[in-house]
């Protein structure tokens, strides 16, 4: 095998060792459509929740873990953590 063949398959090994994805799963009560806004490894990601729905939702990041930096719901903490459970009910999150 060459020098750039080694190169190219050591790449992708590490490569698909650092892709991560977490998922938080929501149950929003409100009829209306909120929005959080998290910042993952540096990126910005908008996330909306549909009104009187449950859904799982997922963060690709390097991390499993995204900063909470917005958006229409208050939530009690700073970070949403993969495998977490959220209620939605009049615009506040309350773990679930």
């Amino acid at each position: 095998m060459t020098k750039t063949a080694v190169a190219t398959v050591l790449f992708l090994c590490l490569g698909a060792s650092t892709a991560l994805a977490g998922t938080i799963r929501v149950y929003n009560n409100d009829s209306k459509e909120h929005t959080i806004e998290l910042k993952c490894s540096g990126s910005s990601k908008t996330v909306k929740v549909k009104g009187s729905t449950t859904a799982s939702y997922t963060f690709h990041s390097s991390s499993k873990e995204c900063d909470i930096v917005g958006g229409s719901v208050k939530f009690p903490t700073k970070k949403l953590v993969d495998g977490q459970k959220w209620k939605f009910k009049n615009d506040k999150a309350v773990k679930n």
